[in-house]
Formats: C-alpha cells, sequence, structure tokens
C-alpha cells in the first residue's frame, strides 16, 4: 500500500508566538526543510584488510520555500516581505505544520534573510520570492493531542 502526504491546509509562523508574529501560510507556494550532511574523518584501511567508511556528520539545515511577494502589505498587517525586510539577519522562532490531518508540528529558530529576488519582478506578472534560511539549533517535531490519540487506538488495534 502506497502512503502519500501532500503539503496542503498547513501553516507557516514567522517570530515570536503572539504579538509580532507573521502568519504566511497563505503566502506560501512550497515550503520544506532541508539537511546536509559531511564526512566526518576519513574512511581506515588496516593490515588485514579491513575497512571502515568515514563517519558521517550533519552541517546544517534550512527552511527553504517561495512565498508570493506581498510588498504593498506592510509588517503590522501580516505582510510577509516588509517582516523579512524589517527582520533582515534576526533569529526568530518559527513554526511549520504541513498539513493540518496528519502532520507534525516543526519548531525552532532560523536566521532570516532577505532573498535576492524578493522585490520585484516582470511586469504585470505573479511575482514570488525564493528564501532558504539557516536553521539555528534543534528542531522540535510533535503531534496534535488527536492525531496522538488517533496513533495510540491504531496502535492497539
Amino acid at each position: 500500500m502506497i502512503n502519500e502526504s501532500r503539503l496542503h491546509n498547513g501553516t507557516l509562523q514567522i517570530g515570536p508566538t503572539g504579538t509580532g508574529q507573521i502568519d504566511a501560510s497563505c503566502q506560501i507556494t512550497n515550503c520544506r526543510i532541508t539537511s546536509s550532511y559531511d564526512d566526518d574523518g576519513d574512511a581506515i584501511e588496516t593490515l588485514c584488510g579491513d575497512q571502515a567508511p568515514a563517519g558521517r556528520k550533519l552541517s546544517g539545515r534550512q527552511l527553504q520555500g517561495t512565498w508570493v511577494q506581498d510588498f504593498d502589505l506592510q509588517e503590522a498587517a501580516g505582510g510577509l516581505t516588509d517582516y523579512v525586510w524589517n527582520h533582515d539577519l534576526e533569529k526568530v522562532d518559527f513554526t511549520f505544520t504541513p498539513n493540518d490531518t496528519a502532520a507534525p508540528t516543526i519548531t525552532g529558530i532560523v536566521q532570516l534573510e532577505v532573498p535576492a529576488d524578493d522585490l520585484g519582478g516582470d511586469v504585470n506578472t505573479r511575482l514570488t520570492a525564493d528564501f532558504a534560511w539557516n536553521i539555528q539549533g534543534q528542531l522540535t517535531r510533535s503531534y496534535g493531542a488527536a492525531l496522538q490519540a488517533g496513533a495510540s487506538s491504531s496502535a492497539a488495534a
């Protein structure tokens, strides 16, 4: 059986919880968390011919995606473009839930950067901006109470 997930009816919130937080969900057309890894040391070979590959380590994670530019809207009115410009290079909280049915909520801290293609573009077209923000520290993944209860009852079945 194929289990398929879709990015749909989710949320992306940027900034401190409560006052000052931007709900960017309706501006986002693409959102993902990426990870990159590096070798940790060198591969080795011993006199007897045994070999061990280099270890691996996490070198970084990013929150990446695309948003519909909203430069007509100020941060106070929920404008994501204005928020990113006003908080360029700041480390801010984020909460990302890929969908509202069964996905975990992922929280952490990102360092915002104004994307190179963040303001303007072709005349009379829908404008978007691609972002890639470095995640600072560890991420937290959690499931809502209803989803945890569903998982428990399906596990018991």
